[in-house]
Parts: C-alpha cells; sequence; structure tokens
C-alpha cells in the first residue's frame, strides 16, 4: 500500500533553507535587497532564516615550493674540496695548495685563467671558515631553493659568487681570496626579494618583519667584515646586490584566486622575463670585468 506524498509547507522550506546556509554560508539578503511586492498583491510567506552562525572557518594555504636538492650538492662539495686543500697543503704548503686549486688570483687572471673568478666558491681559508660558510649556506640555501626553485636558487648562487669574485678583483687586487662568501650573502639578498615580492600574499606585516631580519643579518655580517682582517667585504657587498637584483627578477609571483568556492593559491609572473634579466646581469658582470682589467 502506498501512502500519497504530502504537501511541502513552511517546516519544510525554512529545513532546506537553514541546510542550504550551513552549506554555503549564505546570509539573508539585507531589507534594501529583499523583494518588495507591488501594492495590492499578496506577497508570499517569506522563510524565516535563523542568524546562528559558527565562528569563520579558516583554510590553510601552501605555496608550491620545490624539495631542496642542489643545496646538498654544494654542501658536498665544499667538503670535499676542503678535504682535497688539505691533502695537497701538507705537501706543498696551504697557500700555495688554495693558489693551485683555483684561489681568486688577480696576476693569474689577468693571464688568462678567468675561470678563477668562480672556484673560489668551493674553496675555504680553513675550518672555522668552512663551517661558518656551510652552516649559512644551509640555512639560506635552503629556504631558497625552496621557494626559488633549483635551477633559479643555481642561478642566483652562481650569479652572485660570480659579482664576489669579480668585486673583489677590482677593490681587493692584492689578496688570494677563497670563499663562498659572495654567493651565499647573495641568497640573503634573493631572499629579502622574494619577501618584497610576495608582501601581498603573506600580508605587509609579516613581509616587513622578513625583511627587517635580512636587513638586520645581513649589517651585522657587513660589520664583522669590516672589524675583523682578512675578511673580503667587496665580495660580500657584490653578492648581496646581484643576489637581491636577481632574486627579485627570477622570483615566483602568487596570488590568491578568490573567484572559486575554494580559494587557491596561483602564480602570475612570467618566468621568461627574469630569465632576460639574469642573461642581461651576466652581460653586465662580464662586462665589467672586461673593463676593470688592465
Amino acid at each position: 500500500m502506498s501512502t500519497p506524498p504530502r504537501e511541502p509547507d513552511d517546516r519544510d522550506l525554512h529545513e532546506m533553507m537553514s541546510r542550504l546556509e550551513q552549506e554555503f554560508h549564505a546570509r539573508p539578503q539585507s531589507p534594501e535587497q529583499r523583494y518588495t511586492p507591488p501594492p495590492g498583491d499578496t506577497p508570499a510567506p517569506t522563510p524565516i532564516v535563523e542568524e546562528a552562525y559558527g565562528a569563520p572557518r579558516r583554510i590553510r594555504l601552501e605555496l608550491p615550493l620545490s624539495p631542496p636538492r642542489a643545496i646538498f650538492v654544494l654542501l658536498a662539495i665544499n667538503v670535499i674540496m676542503y678535504g682535497i686543500s688539505v691533502f695537497v697543503g701538507g705537501r706543498i704548503g696551504w697557500n700555495n695548495a688554495l693558489y693551485v686549486l683555483g684561489g681568486k688570483e688577480n696576476q693569474a687572471i689577468d693571464a688568462g685563467q678567468w675561470w678563477r673568478l668562480l672556484t673560489p666558491m668551493v674553496l675555504h681559508g680553513n675550518l672555522t671558515h668552512l663551517l661558518f660558510n656551510s652552516w649559512a649556506l644551509y640555512a639560506l640555501g635552503t629556504e631558497a631553493e625552496r621557494v626559488y626553485g633549483t635551477l633559479r636558487f643555481l642561478a642566483i648562487y652562481l650569479l652572485s659568487g660570480l659579482a664576489g669574485s669579480i668585486a673583489s678583483y677590482v677593490f681587493n687586487p692584492d689578496v688570494l681570496s677563497v670563499g663562498a662568501s659572495g654567493a651565499i650573502f647573495g641568497l640573503l639578498g634573493a631572499l629579502a626579494a622574494f619577501a618584497f615580492t610576495a608582501r601581498s600574499f603573506v600580508g605587509w606585516e609579516a613581509s616587513k618583519m622578513q625583511l627587517g631580519q635580512m636587513a638586520t643579518l645581513a649589517v651585522i655580517n657587513l660589520a664583522f667584515g669590516f672589524v675583523v682582517p682578512n675578511i673580503d667585504n667587496s665580495a660580500h657587498i657584490g653578492g648581496l646586490i646581484i643576489g637581491g637584483i636577481s632574486g627579485l627578477a627570477l622570483a615566483p609571483r602568487y596570488v590568491i584566486e578568490r573567484r572559486t568556492y575554494m580559494p587557491t593559491v596561483e602564480r602570475r609572473d612570467v618566468p621568461l622575463i627574469g630569465w632576460i634579466v639574469a642573461a642581461v646581469l651576466l652581460v653586465g658582470l662580464v662586462g665589467w670585468f672586461l673593463v676593470a682589467q688592465p
């Protein structure tokens, strides 16, 4: 035996509207937005929607970060090269070993050994130098590679290291210089650049706090370099500047897409433009070096 269907009443409509409200968080219309029937018409019964709302729902959005890989290769190369330096230095002397393995030495560079503008990045003057640079490279490099991706991270690192070596070549021509400090300062500049470009995504307060931390770290280390002897601050400043510029050009731009029901993070930059700027920086650095040569 079947029962004839029941006609829906106001209670059914009220229950349906309540469920729709809970699902889509739709608030009742304001009095200005509600439909007002013409005079003489009988208005239809309006369902009553309760104003009981729960707490606003928080949605966690995550950046599409890259896993750090190259940073560990760079750390391994630095450690291996230090071991080779110790081995060779035990036979021909420490300074001679650093020279043979590729330290920045102006006379050798002027003689055509341009590769010495890059090889100092994998050499270190002593164990303390290696440990400090390795810690800084791990702390800054891991974050930079996660944010920029491996290829852009390596581009920033190499450009900054090259800029540091050329700055040392120009402003400290009489010293044998080694170390990855110029490239590491470049990573510091790149992270500051990303904090600036991401200000609309993470918020001005978080961006300013991050920029302040990066600036404080840079000032402390540069001041340390001016006070302590045998530190090539020209390489630090050169790497910091080029790292900031290249980081600004290569930084991914993210926005929150709010037009969908569930907000998403989208990337809105044009990577080709960043790579063109990086190529221009490389050409500019090479031109600076050629002009500075005697």
